[in-house]
């Protein structure tokens, strides 16, 4: 099977190299699972894995690409009269009232846990925080009301709105502004170790930035500066990811460091296995049409219920000395359980048909702010697709509602001529 694996690599990076170049939504994807199947055979000393899974999943991303490629040939719409122009008068106080919305969140949060905001300057007692908060999450007890998840979806569209803005503001104040748009989902994480929040706005940030240089016209180059820029960003990330994990266990000490170095590689890869042995085992039942996939839908609505994590198993992902335990299972699964094998793939030939047909209206200017709402989803979609179903959270739909609200105010629509 790994030699299976193998040629499945070679050949998503043959058809979707040209897209990985213009960081087209085909591009993006096939970069993620490039990357993960690249790290995925250099460890696999140390991951239990038999690559059936792991070859089914880069086949689905195989036919994401072919989805784009086809569309192609069949999509090519008229450029409009009209494009769309930012207010930039509206950017600051837009982005200050998201920012204090967002602010909210967390800050509601430590005083429904029972925490003083004085607990913020011990440091002891930020590691107290963490652990509490944490303990109750994973027990199904979190302090919460609709008032704090409200709050909360400012806390992502902020960072939406901070990316779609970042390179078209010209005063610096203005992009920094748009760049502490991340700050509130980091302070979460870093008081109440919810990592994946971090995650899920620096994913929509960057989902933003690439949507706006499609729309104004702003083509990304690859230059030394810009991947230099990128590199310190990705260390920052990370650096945070791992302060939080390590704020997670109420301790700082050099075991504590060890052993959350040694969760990192289950963290990053720990998906691969999940999804490898899931594939291999599981029992085709009755198809649940999108349930899965749209779990933000269908638990609102009381057809699914959604537990915390979405998948309570919790695997051991190593071998050969190395032990690590993960949940995750990629999008896969629940595209596997929605519309079974051969509906996955024609579920992700879809989605890339309609990815690039709605990348392609935005260049066009054609229905230009419902296709950059689009676009954002698919991108955060599919940049999620390590974990789960970005659609899987309720908050996340929310957002995107909001978001397509913001960018009308944001925006306005000017003749091209």
């Amino acid at each position: 099977m790994v030699y299976l694996f193998c040629a499945l690599f070679i050949l998503l990076l043959l058809l979707s190299w040209k897209y990985i170049l213009r960081l087209e939504p085909a591009g993006v994807f096939a970069v993620l699972w490039l990357s993960m199947a690249f790290f995925t055979l250099l460890l696999q000393d140390y991951i239990d894995l038999n690559f059936e899974g792991c070859s089914f999943l880069l086949l689905g991303v195989v036919f994401f690409v072919i989805g784009t490629i086809s569309s192609d040939y069949f999509y090519n719409p008229t450029p409009s009269d009209y494009r769309l122009e930012l207010k930039k008068k509206w950017v600051r106080p837009l982005l200050l009232v998201l920012l204090i919305g967002a602010m909210v969140n967390p800050i509601y949060s430590i005083i429904l846990h029972g925490f003083s905001l004085r607990a913020l300057l011990d440091m002891r007692e930020v590691l107290e925080m963490n652990k509490g908060i944490s303990e109750d999450r994973y027990a199904g007890a979190e302090a919460s009301n609709v008032v704090n998840q409200f709050f909360l979806i400012f806390s992502y569209a902020a960072p939406v709105i901070g990316g779609l803005c970042y390179r078209l503001v010209e005063k610096w104040w203005d992009k920094v502004l748009c760049v502490i748009t991340l700050i509130p989902c980091t302070f979460i994480a870093l008081t109440q170790s919810l990592k994946m929040g971090m995650i899920a706005s620096f994913i929509l940030f960057f989902a933003a930035y690439i949507v706006s240089s499609y729309t104004f016209g702003l083509p990304i180059r690859l230059k030394g500066k810009i991947i230099l820029r990128f590199a310190l960003i990705i260390a920052g990330f990370l650096g945070t990811l791992f302060i939080s994990m390590v704020f997670r266990t109420g301790e700082v000490s050099e075991k504590t460091i060890l052993q959350i170095s040694e969760k990192f590689v289950s963290y990053a890869l720990g998906h691969m296995h999940n999804i490898d042995f899931w594939f291999t085992s599981y029992q085709p039942t009755e198809l649940t049409w999108g349930s899965h996939t749209f779990l933000g839908i269908s638990n609102l609505l009381g057809i699914e219920e959604r537990v915390q994590g979405i998948y309570p198993e919790f695997n051991n992902v190593g071998k050969n000395g190395f032990f690590g335990i993960s949940n995750t299972f990629t999008i896969f699964r629940p595209l596997v359980e929605d519309f079974g094998e051969a509906g996955a793939m024609v579920a992700m030939f879809v989605m890339g048909a309609i990815a690039n047909m709605s990348l392609k209206a935005v260049i066009a200017h054609r229905y230009t702010i419902c296709n950059q709402v689009v676009l954002v989803a698919i991108f955060a979609f599919l940049m999620w697709s390590f974990s789960a179903s970005f659609y899987a959270y309720t908050t996340y739909l929310a957002m995107f509602m909001l978001v397509f609200f913001l960018f009308h105010i944001i925006q306005t629509k000017v003749s091209a001529c």
